[in-house]
């Protein structure tokens, strides 16, 4: 059942000329801007409250002639009763609710329940807004925005389209919206049940009180790739989140996960612990960027001079291109890789060696036919942890502040936020969906015309 609502706009608009005060374009644009900012906020005020009074009188009948027993769509709070209400007037000081298209202000009109004498506002009761001050729309709008900038800012924009939004209100809905996430890391409850690859990998953020800061770790799964074929996007799924905890503590959120065809590592001892307890017969790629990273700071702890250590760096550089660029088999990658290894050995670099030895099983896991094989239909395996970077540099774009440091709790809830928003998580897309509805409702705009004639 649908009813029919008329709310009319007024406006003294000037008449055109040359004369000073004549209507202009700067000043129809001003108008214009003003309106946006005012006009929804009022128009569904003015809504809801004709929709309010045709509710009451549904249900308590005519203003001066009360029926009884007349049946409502809402239950009373206090005893259930869905029957025989009696107007009690309406509120003298209006509601005020926070919403995606600004401040609306309702009279609200009260019920009072003849079985039970509870009074209280219908309107509230069905639209769910009892006891709240802020639309979910409005709340998932400024977490959204607060997670690519600055409260304050993210507060700004919203201000700029109308929206009533302020640091403050930012940083309380990301606290508010973050918990909503839970399926985060959790297959039974909607997240992503598998990735072609895994690629684990974490970062340091200014959080806490420790000086420097906390790990935040992070599972990403590599699903899909699409677009042409020099311009090739990735689909990506958030798979864990840890903050302030070891990489061990992951090991809960990808255990229900189906083993993938590779998981990419960037050598650290307890990622790849991690990998191999959470799924011991799935083959183990090292990240080729931080391969050469690493041998950088172990060559600086090994002494060795700085020219030869920096042209080795490139050797190996190099080495990594040609592989992937001559197509070369695993064999003929390992013979390359131990004739430069030999050349480390050479020159007595012990913690060169050590880091270059222990790499070796899995520097060229990507060439293995089985691998290849199985990543096929994603265009070839991957060589390193690229796209958890990509996705690592925006997240510490947003989190590296100067002279700023998080509390633990806001930055899991910030980051979360993010990671969602950027992966496209079964749990964002779903409270996206949930607050950000197509709109049902049929409305037209009616053009008035005078006859000057």
């Amino acid at each position: 059942m649908t009813s029919s609502i008329s709310v009319t706009l007024c406006a003294e608009v000037p008449e055109l000329g040359e004369s000073p005060g004549a209507l202009s374009w700067s000043m129809v644009e001003a108008w214009a801007v003003a309106m946006r900012e005012q006009v929804p906020a009022a128009a569904l005020a003015a809504s809801l409250e004709q929709v309010q009074d045709q509710l009451i009188d549904r249900v308590c009948g005519p203003r001066w002639l009360p029926v009884r027993g007349l049946p409502a769509p809402f239950a009373c709070p206090g005893c259930g009763v869905m029957q025989d209400f009696a107007r009690k007037g309406k509120r003298t000081r209006p509601r005020r609710i926070d919403t995606s298209v600004g401040v609306v202000r309702l009279q609200l009109a009260n019920v009072g329940c003849r079985a039970c004498g509870r009074v209280f506002a219908p309107l509230l009761l069905m639209l769910d807004l009892t006891g709240r001050r802020r639309t979910d729309r409005l709340a998932v709008d400024l977490a959204e925005l607060a997670s690519q900038m600055s409260f304050a800012r993210a507060g700004a924009v919203a201000r700029s389209f109308g929206a009533p939004g302020s640091a403050g209100r930012a940083h309380q809905a990301v606290a508010d919206i973050a918990p909503r996430l839970e399926a985060v890391g959790q297959v039974d409850l909607g997240g992503p049940p598998r990735a072609a690859v895994v690629v684990l990998d974490g970062t340091g953020v200014r959080a806490g009180p420790r000086r420097l800061g906390v790990n935040t770790n992070i599972a990403l799964g590599l699903t899909a790739r699409e677009g042409p074929r020099r311009r090739r996007r990735a689909r990506t799924a958030l798979l864990g989140l840890t903050v302030d905890q070891p990489w061990s503590a992951m090991a809960a959120q990808l255990a229900d996960l189906e083993a993938p065809a590779v998981v990419v590592v960037d050598g650290e001892v307890a990622v790849t612990r991690l990998a191999e307890a959470t799924w011991p017969d799935t083959p183990i790629q090292r990240c080729w960027w931080h391969l050469a990273r690493a041998l950088r700071w172990a060559l600086y702890a090994d002494k060795a001079p700085h020219r030869w250590s920096r042209d080795k760096r490139r050797e190996l550089t190099a080495l990594l291109r040609s592989v992937a660029r001559e197509h070369l088999t695993h064999a003929q990658a390992l013979a390359r890789y131990d004739t430069f290894t030999a050349s480390v050995r050479a020159e007595d670099h012990h913690a060169a060696t050590e880091l270059l030895t222990g790499a070796r099983d899995q520097v060229f896991t990507c060439l293995q036919p089985a691998v290849r094989r199985d990543l096929a239909h994603l265009g070839g395996p991957e060589l390193g942890s690229g796209l958890l970077e990509r996705v690592m540099r925006e997240l510490n774009a947003r989190t590296d502040i100067g002279g700023s440091r998080w509390s633990i709790d806001g930055l899991r809830d910030l980051i979360t936020i993010q990671l969602t928003r950027m992966t496209q998580h079964p749990a964002w897309s779903t409270l996206r969906q949930t607050t950000h509805p197509p709109n049902p409702i049929n409305f037209k705009i009616n053009h008035m015309k005078f006859n000057a004639g």
